[in-house]
């Protein structure tokens, strides 16, 4: 019985915690994700903006590649 009880508590704990470690790690939040441009026409260039900020508690790094 007393085995039961402490393997119940040690899988409740691991739980409970399981989800801290998650928190910790750098998450990428963008504040508009979606961009509606319309009907552009072809060979016209358009550009935006998209905000984006750090909801993790850890460095945040983007690496940029050319297209």
């Amino acid at each position: 019985m007393k085995k039961a009880v402490l393997l119940v508590s040690m899988v409740a704990i691991a739980l409970f915690l399981a989800p801290g470690q998650a928190r910790c790690a750098p998450r990428a939040l963008v504040m508009s994700p979606v961009y509606d441009a319309g009907e552009i026409q072809q060979g016209k260039e358009i550009s935006n903006e998209f905000l984006l900020k750090n909801a993790g508690n850890e460095p945040l790094t983007f690496k940029i590649r050319p297209c």
